[in-house]
């Protein structure tokens, strides 16, 4: 059965405007990179309603979404995605995976933890963070950077979502919705209640 969970609060960390922009949202190396967005059961039953083709999901109690071939350019394309437009024809509707964008819900490198980051591959973020060093593989901590106050009230407003019991309920069934570790993410904090239920639970779901 499909579990409705609310849309994260809080303002957009990005402008839309700079989003419209950007050439790193939306497109993928590989037809079946792991960072596809994942849709739960509602979430693609919505996808659909708004014109996504059903079968653009494997499996339509919950998966990554199949990804097309740029009509224009290299790689590939989410089918929700207009490159003439830049804009999402589901935004109104997009799933969790989407709007946490540009945070990232990961496992941590000893893949003993679930935590919140934020991708550096967001270039409008790279440029309000002021750096007393340069980034370097291996995902500098928040603590190497200086990051706008704005930016760290809307991070924890994110995790006092992504920890609540209705959300918590949805991450349970759909363990897929947290990547494996990404060494560009950045670590802003952990989230000890959903990896206490990721790792007590006996399904071995990952991207």
């Amino acid at each position: 059965m499909a579990h409705s969970i609310p849309m994260i609060p809080g303002p957009q960390v990005v402008p839309s405007a700079i989003c419209f922009q950007c050439q790193v949202c939306c497109r993928f190396l590989e037809h079946d990179s792991f960072l596809r967005p994942f849709f739960t059961e509602e979430e693609i039953q919505q996808a659909v309603a708004h014109g996504i083709p059903s079968s653009s999901f494997p499996d339509h109690r919950g998966s990554q979404i199949k990804v097309v071939r740029h009509p224009t350019g290299e790689g590939f394309l989410c089918p929700a995605f207009d490159p003439t437009t830049q804009h999402c024809r589901i935004y109104e509707v997009r799933p969790l995976d989407c709007q946490l964008y540009p945070f990232a819900l990961m496992w941590n490198a000893q893949h003993d933890g679930v935590v919140l980051g934020w991708d550096t591959l967001c270039p409008f973020l790279l440029e309000q963070a002021n750096s007393d060093r340069p980034l370097t593989v291996g995902a500098p901590t928040s603590s190497t950077l200086t990051l706008p106050t704005a930016f760290m009230e809307q991070a924890q407003r994110v995790a006092t979502y992504l920890e609540s019991d209705n959300v918590l309920k949805t991450l349970a069934l759909h363990p897929r919705l947290v990547t494996p570790f990404q060494p560009e993410v950045v670590v802003l904090q952990p989230l000890d209640r959903l990896t206490t239920i990721l790792r007590s639970s006996t399904k071995d779901d990952t991207r």
